[in-house]
């Protein structure tokens, strides 16, 4: 009876490690979680949101209206270790979504920037301008004022613009984002698919998921462009992902123009 006993404890004890060395090797992450979780750490020096307050005057018809200032918060990614920041146009000039409400073909819409500012995950504030703006593509760019204190003091780790990444159909992509400020903009990572690769005109991915201003990744942790709004006579339309080549050619003229200003 005790040998009978003694071989019951055995083979619990046996199963028992049996199922620990299971479960220890399902919290192991596989490569593709390896590289979420890598981008998910960086994402705070990668990963940012922009805010920016705006004068809007609008006259139509003859009409001249009141200003008005608006405050706007748009996604951004940080490509240069300056700390210049691309984001999506349309999430932060209301131009064309003014424009669309008025249904007024002679109206005319002027925004001033009055305040631009990168916020960073612990509560401080680069203050910033923007730089360069392509309202064809949606592109963006702010660039942080030299010499600030919390430029100094911040992380930035940027994406790589050059990188040669290409996507197909049905290819697996990270998607990199960040909650607002209700959710303490804690960073994000989503699993998404290529569902179309346009070619003509100009090369754009339709990735689900994507939020404009959000960096795309293959599942190796390269980038593979950056989400913004097609523009279609002017009026942000469906979101795409415009690859990274496209977006490093501009940057290189907001680099460009920083550097005329000084």
């Amino acid at each position: 009876m005790r040998s009978l006993h003694q071989f019951a404890l055995l083979t619990c004890v046996t199963w028992t490690a049996g199922l620990i060395g299971v479960t220890h090797a399902a919290k192991k992450p596989n490569a593709l979680q390896a590289t979420a979780q890598r981008l998910v750490s960086d994402a705070n020096a990668t990963v940012v949101w922009v805010r920016a307050v705006v004068r809007i005057e609008v006259s139509a018809g003859g009409r001249s209206f009141p200003a008005q200032e608006q405050k706007l918060e748009a996604l951004g990614t940080i490509v240069d270790k300056s700390g210049l920041t691309v984001v999506s146009n349309s999430m932060i000039d209301p131009t064309a979504s003014i424009r669309k409400q008025i249904r007024s073909p002679g109206a005319r819409v002027n925004v001033e920037f009055q305040e631009v500012r990168i916020l960073l995950d612990d509560g401080s504030e680069i203050p910033s301008r923007l730089q360069l703006k392509d309202s064809d593509l949606d592109l963006a760019f702010v660039k942080p004022i030299e010499g600030s204190e919390e430029l100094k003091a911040a992380a930035i780790r940027p994406v790589n613009l050059r990188s040669k990444v290409k996507a197909a159909i049905l290819d697996e992509v990270l998607v990199l984002g960040k909650l607002g400020r209700t959710l303490y903009r804690q960073p994000t990572v989503g699993l998404a698919h290529v569902s179309s690769v346009i070619e003509k005109p100009r090369n754009y991915y339709v990735i689900s998921k994507a939020m404009p201003g959000a960096p795309i990744f293959d599942t190796r942790g390269r980038l593979l462009g950056i989400a913004v709004y097609k523009i279609a006579s002017g009026t942000p339309t469906s979101i795409v992902t415009l690859p990274a080549e496209d977006i490093l050619e501009i940057a290189e003229q907001a680099k460009d123009r920083a550097k005329n200003d000084k």
